[in-house]
């Protein structure tokens, strides 16, 4: 058993009791509703040998239970889909869901849910909106659950998430998934259980040989003229992160300079709408540290904010430039995506999933429970 994924799980449950008193609040004002819950039963899992990886069976799943949200974000004219990560609680059991909910009608479809102790960190929904790409980790018999690898499964939920292909090594999780707009090429971060480094990789869909694209690095996005890809670079010596604007296969990286804030903790960065700036999510106030003895010992990764610090949304030129906020909402573990007709940016955050203008502005709140734990959201038509 991994002394890491147990970490993994325990900060799940601390995210989960400590976000409980988190409230989004933004001076445009949020548009909120009580929440409306269902919890589905869960799905049987065949149990897998401690630490090991395997693909699952390709046998049809059980469907699950739909609910209904409220539609009080009608007036926003929202068409097409979300797909979410979310947790459930069962007595004991935490059990992650892949969730759609449709923008138009607040039908919530449960797409896909773990057993006990599985894992989905993330996920991706191909250019096609046919397939899924998920980080996930399946339940093991003893312990608390597998490594991390990359499992696709199709976006109606029809069959089992099936492994993409075998990690390099044992130590070796995959998560951050991300789809090339073309959908010829799947892009990850990779952690190294014994070195503690992310580094940025990519694969040619489906089966090409995955390739590294840059060290030291994690959350890689592609923008959607499918032009160039951004980063986030870790200084292993100070714990500070810089965003990086490259070539697609990673090629002439440059660091993208901030300017009028000091700024030392990245996630999530993602391109505008027009791929002519980089909005980013980043805590205020906090300074970026390297990992210590005992970190590194835990598995415990402190060089940026891994969902867990009261966070906002920000942007800057792609050349570089000054820092303008977008937000002021402080939540965490923030995640966004465009709506197809780029006019909107939906955003996951323990607190629940709201969408707002490019701009920051008309913050509207659409879901209000995913489980109190970071996760991803993906817009489909």
């Amino acid at each position: 058993m991994k002394i890491r994924s147990v970490i993994l799980r325990v900060l799940i449950f601390v995210i989960t009791v400590s976000s409980c008193s988190i409230n989004i609040s933004q001076p445009s004002g949020i548009t909120t509703s009580p929440p409306v819950v269902t919890v589905p039963s869960a799905v049987p899992a065949s149990a897998l040998p401690e630490g090991s990886i395997t693909q699952q069976s390709p046998n049809t799943i059980p469907s699950l239970p739909t609910t209904t949200l409220p539609v009080t974000w009608a007036e926003l004219n929202l068409s097409g889909k979300l797909v979410y990560t979310s947790a459930v609680f069962q007595g004991q059991s935490i059990l992650m869901d892949i969730r759609s909910l449709d923008l138009i009608t607040g039908v919530v479809t449960t797409i896909f849910q773990t057993s006990d102790r599985g894992l989905i960190d993330s996920v991706a929904v191909s250019p096609d909106s046919k397939q899924l790409l998920l980080s996930y980790a399946p339940p093991i018999s003893l312990g608390f659950g597998g490594p991390r690898a990359l499992y696709t499964m199709s976006l109606d939920g029809s069959k089992a998430p099936q492994l993409l292909f075998t990690p390099a090594s044992p130590d070796d999780e995959y998560f951050q998934p991300e789809w090339s707009p073309d959908g010829k090429y799947v892009y990850f971060t990779d952690l190294n259980n014994q070195s503690y480094i992310t580094d940025v990789w990519r694969m040619p869909y489906p089966d090409g040989e995955p390739e590294k694209l840059a060290d030291h690095a994690t959350w890689p996005r592609v923008s959607g003229d499918g032009t160039r890809l951004v980063y986030v670079w870790i200084n292993s010596d100070t714990g500070v992160n810089r965003l990086v604007l490259a070539n697609t296969d990673g090629t002439d990286g440059r660091k993208v300079s901030l300017k009028g804030v000091s700024i030392t903790i990245i996630d999530a960065p993602m391109f505008s709408a027009d791929n002519q700036s980089i909005i980013f999510s980043s805590p205020v106030g906090l300074k970026a540290s390297a990992p210590n003895w005992i970190d590194k010992l835990l598995g415990v990764q402190v060089v940026h904010a891994n969902g867990s610090l009261l966070s906002d949304w920000w942007s800057v030129p792609a050349t570089g430039g000054k820092v303008k906020r977008l937000t002021n909402i402080l939540s965490s573990a923030l995640f966004g995506t465009f709506s197809p007709d780029r006019k909107h940016i939906a955003s996951y955050s323990t607190n629940g999933i709201f969408v707002m203008k490019p701009d920051g502005t008309e913050v509207t709140m659409v879901v209000h429970d995913v489980g109190g734990i970071p996760g991803t959201v993906s817009w489909v038509p």
